[in-house]
C-alpha cells in the first residue's frame, strides 16, 4: 500500500474532498499533515569490483546481525570471552547454534553454517570453503566429540536423503552462460575428521555434541 495521505490517521477515506466524513475528520485531500517520514543510511562503498563485493557482504553482516547487547549486574570475572578456538574462514558465517531442539535429538546441538558468496563474486572468497571444526570448537567444554550431517532443516541425516532431480531444458539452445568456476560435485563431510566443505552459497546443518577435548580422541576411534 503507498505511503499516502489516507494512512495518517487523520483521513475519511470515502468522504469527499472538504466535507466530513463519518468519522468526524475531513475527507480525501485535505489532510495537511507532514505524513510519514522515513530515516535510513546509505553506504557508498569507493573501491575495485572484487573489494567492493567484499566490503558489502561483510557490511551486510555487521548491520543486519550485531553483536546482542546483553545486562547484568553481577561482578564480571571475565570482562572478554570467546568459545571458539579459532575464527572461521572469511567467507563462512555461523548461521545456528542452538539447543532448541536438543531433546529431539538425544541431546545433540544444531549447527548451520553458510558460505557468504556465490560462483564468480569474489576470485578468492567465491572459492569452496573447508572449516574444521574440531579446530574451530576446540576449547574445554567446548570441543566437539560428534558430528553429523543432516538436511538443512535437520529433520533426516544427509546420508539418507536422496535429492530430487529437476527436470531441465535450457530454452537457449547452448547460449545460457554458465561459469568455469561453478563447483558441481558436493563433497560430504566425513565425521571422522569433521571437515566440512562449503561450496558458494552453500548451506550446511549438523546435529553437534560437545564435551571436553580429552573425548576426541575416543570419539574418533569409535567412529
Amino acid at each position: 500500500e503507498p505511503l499516502n495521505e489516507t494512512m495518517c490517521g487523520c483521513n475519511d477515506v470515502g468522504a469527499a474532498p472538504g466535507s466530513m466524513g463519518a468519522h468526524g475528520h475531513e475527507g480525501d485531500g485535505g489532510c495537511e499533515c507532514e505524513g510519514l517520514t522515513m530515516r535510513g543510511s546509505v553506504y557508498v562503498v569507493f573501491d575495485k569490483l572484487e573489494g567492493s563485493r567484499s566490503t558489502r557482504r561483510q557490511l551486510i553482516e555487521s548491520l543486519n546481525f550485531p553483536p546482542t547487547l546483553a545486562f547484568t549486574d553481577a561482578p564480571l570475572k571475565t570482562p572478554t570471552f570467546s568459545a571458539v578456538s579459532t575464527a572461521m574462514p572469511s567467507n563462512v558465517k555461523l548461521m545456528t547454534l542452538t539447543n532448541n531442539y536438543a531433546s529431539i535429538h538425544d541431546g545433540a546441538v544444531l549447527l548451520r553454517l553458510a558460505h557468504m558468496y556465490s560462483v564468480d563474486e569474489h576470485p578468492t572468497l567465491s572459492q569452496p570453503a573447508v572449516v574444521d571444526l574440531q579446530k574451530v570448537f576446540g576449547k574445554s567444554g567446548f570441543t566437539i566429540t560428534e558430528a553429523t550431517e543432516m538436511t538443512v532443516t535437520a529433520n533426516q541425516p544427509r546420508a539418507n536423503f536422496t535429492p530430487f532431480v529437476w527436470p531441465t531444458e535450457d530454452v537457449t539452445n547452448g547460449r545460457m552462460y554458465k561459469s568455469e568456476n561453478v563447483a558441481d560435485v558436493r563433497i560430504p563431510f566425513n565425521p571422522a575428521d569433521m571437515i566440512a566443505t562449503l561450496r558458494p552459497m552453500e548451506v550446511k546443518t549438523y546435529l553437534v555434541k560437545f564435551g571436553n577435548a580429552k573425548k576426541v580422541g575416543a570419539s574418533k576411534a569409535e567412529m
